[in-house]
């Protein structure tokens, strides 16, 4: 009985200390950097999009986190919502102070004051992830099958949605499309077999646990590439301390997390990010918008996982 009860005193701690995490920044799930001795008192918020789950996030951009932390003299926290729409709330309410986004985000958080700084050198490239059982060799064997995108307001998920505007399948009759929360949840069901087909991007992919990615396999979409994610900083850092920033990163591809950072997560370094992306990315602001909960209706959306 005394045994039963230390477990569920070790149990319930664990709970606690895992909602807490979850519930200290409302809606977003944080993980903080090593407090900084000669800065105590200064914190920067690194926002993330939900493009992996939080704990995922958190361990992947650890090497930038620390790298940031100790270039900066700052306590880095990072966060990241539990959903694309979320992400771009708090970021437009000025919930973070540097973003990491996808690119047709940006001309809303350039409205919302923030500035671009860098973005990731390797495009983004529409895959296919299917399991290496399904017998799915090519675009004619999606007929009849299950299609998988991540949520809605996600960069691929609407790259996904013109994909297969122009494939000759209709939605529903050739074929059920789903959404779900994150690449790695839709990863995950189509190991799982809960899905026949993820459209996602290469990156998840090399995230995934060998024993996993050993039982899928990719297929080119055929579809173009599109510049990566981006990060900025917000203006009400000033002037100076995004310059800071900016040189911070511009400097992390050549230090010992950055090449740790950029060895594992397969984006190649970073480009310069300017406003010229900004207003390429304005294409895609009223479709972010009409997919936005406040639009109307949600016809013609998959069916939420």
């Amino acid at each position: 009985m005394r045994r039963a009860g230390y477990f569920f005193i070790i149990f319930f701690t664990a709970l606690g200390g895992w909602i807490f995490l979850w519930q200290s920044a409302g809606d977003v799930a944080a993980e903080g950097a090593p407090h900084v001795a000669d800065a105590p008192g200064k914190v920067l918020r690194l926002g993330i999009a939900p493009f992996y789950s939080a704990p995922a996030l958190s361990r992947t951009h650890r090497p930038l986190r620390d790298y940031l932390s100790r270039t900066l003299g700052a306590e880095v926290v990072v966060y990241s919502a539990r959903d694309h729409e979320r992400f771009l709330s708090s970021a437009r309410d000025a919930g973070y102070d540097i973003v990491i986004s996808p690119i047709h985000f940006l001309p809303m958080l350039a409205d919302a004051g923030f500035t671009p700084l860098v973005r990731y050198r390797k495009p983004l490239e529409l895959l296919l992830v299917v399991r290496d059982d399904s017998g799915i060799e090519k675009l004619g064997d999606l007929r009849g099958r299950r299609i998988g995108l991540p949520d809605r307001l996600s960069f691929y998920h609407i790259l996904g949605m013109q994909w297969l505007s122009t494939l000759d399948l209709n939605s529903g009759s050739d074929y059920v499309l789903s959404e779900w929360p994150s690449h790695m949840a839709l990863l995950l069901a189509v190991h799982a077999g809960r899905a026949d087909v993820a459209v996602t991007g290469r990156a998840p992919v090399l995230l995934l646990n060998a024993s996993v990615r050993n039982r899928l396999k990719v297929l080119d979409a055929g579809h173009p590439v599109f510049p990566s994610l981006v990060t900025l900083a917000h203006g009400s850092l000033g002037a100076a301390e995004i310059e800071r920033i900016r040189a911070a990163l511009e400097a992390f591809p050549k230090s010992t997390e950055g090449e740790r950072f950029f060895a594992d997560s397969g984006y190649g370094g970073y480009v310069p990010a300017t406003m010229s992306d900004v207003m390429q990315a304005r294409r895609y602001e009223s479709l972010v918008s009409q997919l936005l909960p406040s639009a109307n209706g949600a016809a013609g959306k998959p069916d939420r996982q």
